[in-house]
């Protein structure tokens, strides 16, 4: 069965690099103080898979007129640093190499994530995993397309099949992801859904808010999804 990654939250932890850059940014241009909680209670709600657009909404819900282009030049800042130094070289990472390594073993992997893609590359490289994933489907792609949008699932099959040289069909392929949009564009693509409970949040609350959306399976260690890809039939 072939196997498509979200990143943040699947391979990395961002508790303390995305969440941390949203409620940072959201402080210095509002004043407006936001809990951990508080940013997973966005999420689970859906539609804001992009940090940029949660960020801005936090920053506009708390009476600050700040423009779209102004919030995401800060949040950067923040988070990529200037030569990347920022919050995300402190990312921990979640999915062991042999994790990796057990599922390359079938095929190439990808990627699908609403990081840009230099960001989601700069990180494969930091741990050395650039050589599973030679198709990488960042935000520059999905050309407005993101989650729950399946359309970056769509765009990474079509260029699997194309390296494999056969139909990568979506029912024979697994999208492990740990958010709702994440379950939502999988099934949406017609895939196999596998929820990914970060160590970050409650296992059991965000379990089932997977599952509400969609996860045939949720599981609260990524590097479980081999076993639970067998268990898929």
């Amino acid at each position: 069965m072939q196997v498509i990654f979200d990143m943040d939250g699947v391979l990395v932890d961002v508790s303390g690099s995305f969440r941390r850059a949203v409620i940072e940014t959201t402080a210095a241009l509002s004043g407006r103080t936001v809990t951990p909680m508080e940013v997973q209670a966005y999420k689970d709600r859906g539609g804001f898979n992009n940090d940029w657009v949660l960020t801005h909404a936090l920053v506009t819900e708390a009476g600050s007129d700040v423009a779209y282009e102004d919030v995401v030049d800060a949040f950067n800042a923040r988070y990529r640093g200037a030569e990347w130094d920022g919050l995300i070289a402190t990312e921990p990472p979640l999915i062991r190499t042999e994790t990796l390594t057990h599922f390359a073993a079938d095929g190439d992997l990808a990627l699908v994530t609403g990081r840009q893609e230099p960001e989601a590359r700069w990180t494969l490289e930091r741990f050395g995993w650039d050589r599973f994933f030679p198709v990488v489907v960042g935000m520059e792609s999905q050309a407005g397309r993101e989650k729950p949008d399946p359309y970056g699932l769509e765009l990474a099959l079509k260029a699997l099949s194309e390296r494999n040289g056969t139909t990568v069909e979506p029912g024979a392929s697994v999208y492990a992801g740990d958010t709702v949009d994440d379950m939502k564009a999988a099934r949406a693509a017609g895939m196999r859904a596998v929820g990914v409970v970060p160590p970050y949040l409650d296992a059991e609350a965000h379990g089932q808010t997977l599952r509400e959306a969609g996860a045939e399976v949720v599981i609260h260690d990524v590097n479980e999804l081999p076993s639970a890809v067998r268990n898929l039939g």
